[in-house]
């Protein structure tokens, strides 16, 4: 696709299951990875959490998805990573890959002790 920075290229990507993803994903499961790998920030949890306009959770999914869209390359695969955590048959399903539990995003951000930290959170 000429003109379409890599960023909209994997966004675009994942569009195609939009709905799948709104009708299966918990925000409030994966939030804490996305915080944890800065791609979203307390204020966009709180509005995400207390918008009065997003009371239904198919739309507070949306309204996450549209969020993390903003955040590029790197909010894609902190996203891709939080399914592969909580959701790894939705993640099978989108990427076509067995989950590996590797979290990149969170080694750069947190480095190897916020991985560590996690994965002992996790087990």
């Amino acid at each position: 696709m000429e003109g379409v920075s890599e960023d909209d290229l994997c966004w675009l990507q994942l569009d195609d299951f939009r709905m799948l993803l709104i009708k299966t994903i918990e925000p409030s499961r994966i939030t804490p990875y996305l915080r944890q790998c800065q791609v979203i920030s307390a204020e966009d949890e709180e509005q995400l959490f207390n918008d009065p306009g997003l009371v239904i959770r198919r739309r507070k999914v949306g309204a996450l998805l549209d969020i993390l869209q903003r955040t590029g390359v790197k909010g894609y695969t902190a996203f891709l990573e939080s399914l592969e955590l909580d959701y790894p048959q939705l993640y099978s399903r989108i990427t076509g890959k067995e989950p590996n539990k590797t979290f990149s995003i969170l080694i750069d951000t947190a480095g190897e002790s916020g991985l560590t930290a996690c994965l002992s959170l996790c087990v």
